[in-house]
């Protein structure tokens, strides 16, 4: 861990990776806005040795499903383990879009996260300008908003939520709504799950930099 790094972005790469994203790119543009916010970040792919977390005061995951292709051995399983006691000893932690869907191999980091995307159930519309709503009654991460728009991305839709996640924002697709952020403040700590985010020019548009602020800023606990 680098001296004055407070926020770790792990960004998908080999096991991690999928065709679909380009981790490295939205990472460093997640890196981006929360520099220009004074924070001390660093972008890690996730190899086994990233997961010592030690020092950190925020995880930050963008990563997906991948191949499994990497089995890893025993580097993977002490990586998984490190992993798993990061997540119970109450670090804060942001899942970025396909972190709905990554770490299936890790038990804990869905039921910290509170939800998941279901392979063959969830889904998303075409990629291209989004329309998101804040939930009623607003938690304090979007007090104050009502709607964000975002003039490239995903609207991830069908995901499985745990019944005690509290929504942040919905969206409206097929006659239905869909909750595709929310706050899963748990036992063992803060966690926010944001499905916003799909390629690095979805943090082009304000309104997705300024979530993403509010939701590090109710992390750390300002």
């Amino acid at each position: 861990m680098e001296a004055g790094v407070g926020i770790v972005v792990l960004a998908g790469t080999g096991r991690y990776a999928d065709p679909w994203h380009d981790f490295p790119g939205t990472s460093e543009a997640i890196a981006g806005v929360l520099r220009k916010e004074g924070h001390a970040v660093e972008v890690r792919p996730t190899e086994p040795d990233a997961f010592d977390l030690a020092g950190a005061d925020l995880l930050v995951v963008n990563a997906g499903g991948g191949l499994h292709e990497d089995t890893g051995g025993t580097e993977w399983a002490a990586a998984h383990a490190a992993l798993t006691t990061t997540l119970s000893i109450g670090m804060p932690v942001l899942g970025v879009h396909a972190a709905a869907n990554t770490f299936t191999d890790v038990p804990a980091w869905h039921a910290r996260l509170g939800g998941r995307w279901v392979v063959g159930t969830s889904m998303h519309p075409e990629r291209g300008e989004s329309r998101f709503d804040v939930v009623m009654p607003p938690h304090p991460i979007v007090a104050g908003l009502h709607t964000l728009h975002v003039a490239d991305d995903e609207r991830y839709s069908r995901l499985e939520t745990d019944p005690f996640v509290v929504p942040l924002l919905d969206h409206a697709h097929d006659g239905l709504r869909h909750v595709c952020a929310w706050v899963h403040d748990g036992a063992h700590g803060r966690a926010v799950y944001d499905g916003l985010g799909h390629g690095a020019t979805s943090y082009d548009s304000p309104d997705r930099r300024e979530l993403l602020l509010r939701e590090v800023r109710w992390l750390l606990g300002a």
